[in-house]
């Protein structure tokens, strides 16, 4: 399993403030099977602002002292950018990336998607990234009508989960809503966005529930298949579910059988 959408690297952002409190958790991740972790903090202009050499000592720190402490978990650089416009020169600037892959981890206004939303993503995509909105579930607009997810998939947009929102930690509508993207093929990853504001534990729970509610290829998917596409740079289609519901036909009755009806 690799989760992709975590704030474990400590006094970047809102996330983790105590190195030793992220070597804990991570030492979980490990426990509980994860093989690697992607550690996307908030890059936000005006808020979360910090060079790319910042964050890679930081990065390099944390990395040494999870090889000293033996835990078997591999670290991979990545953000999660705050759309904003001429985002592209900060994304190209500072490498702001997973890993070395083309993906990027974006997010927007939670009380709606803006009606410049797009305007803002196309030019990413025009550069050659592959944009992954996170915690799509989240979002007003698309609480508000889901199939919106659908329509942003079918423009090149990836979607993440969080698996706390499968569990109802956000509420019941975001719930509600993170379990229709899932059941639709609307979303291509779930991840914890763990904080480390409490015990590491939705991820493995989430992982389970889509087992139990759906099957356990719907599961491989989104915990291991796609984020391991992700980290080896392969291609994930954008659509992956078809739904099938049988038109059923109604013979007309006779006029006799209608008449005695």
């Amino acid at each position: 399993m690799i989760d992709i959408h975590t704030h474990l690297l400590p006094n970047i952002d809102d996330g983790s403030k105590d190195l030793e409190d992220s070597l804990k958790t991570l030492a979980k991740m490990a426990n509980g099977g994860m093989k690697a972790v992607y550690l996307t903090s908030h890059y936000f202009r005006g808020h979360y602002h910090y060079s790319r050499a910042d964050y890679d000592a930081k990065f390099r720190t944390l990395e040494n002292r999870v090889n000293d402490a033996g835990i078997n978990l591999k670290l991979i650089p990545g953000f999660e950018i705050f759309l904003q416009p001429d985002i592209l020169t900060d994304i190209k600037q500072n490498s702001l990336t997973m890993g070395t892959s083309p993906y990027i981890l974006i997010e927007s206004d939670l009380n709606g998607l803006p009606n410049d939303f797009y305007n803002n993503v196309f030019p990413l995509l025009r550069a050659g990234y592959k944009p992954i909105l996170a915690h799509a579930e989240r979002y007003v607009s698309i609480m508000r009508k889901p199939a919106r997810a659908a329509f942003l998939a079918q423009r090149n947009i990836y979607l993440q989960t969080n698996s706390g929102s499968l569990l109802g930690l956000y509420g019941d509508k975001v719930k509600e809503t993170a379990w229709e993207l899932v059941n639709n093929g609307w979303t291509h990853f779930i991840a914890s966005d763990d904080h480390v504001r409490g015990a590491y534990y939705s991820f493995f729970e989430a992982r389970d529930e889509v087992e139990a509610r759906i099957d356990n290829h719907t599961s491989h998917l989104l915990f291991y298949e796609y984020p391991a596409s992700l980290a080896n740079q392969k291609s994930i289609p954008y659509q992956y579910v078809n739904i099938f519901r049988p038109h059923h036909r109604h013979k007309r009755r006779s006029w006799l059988k209608r008449l005695f009806a």
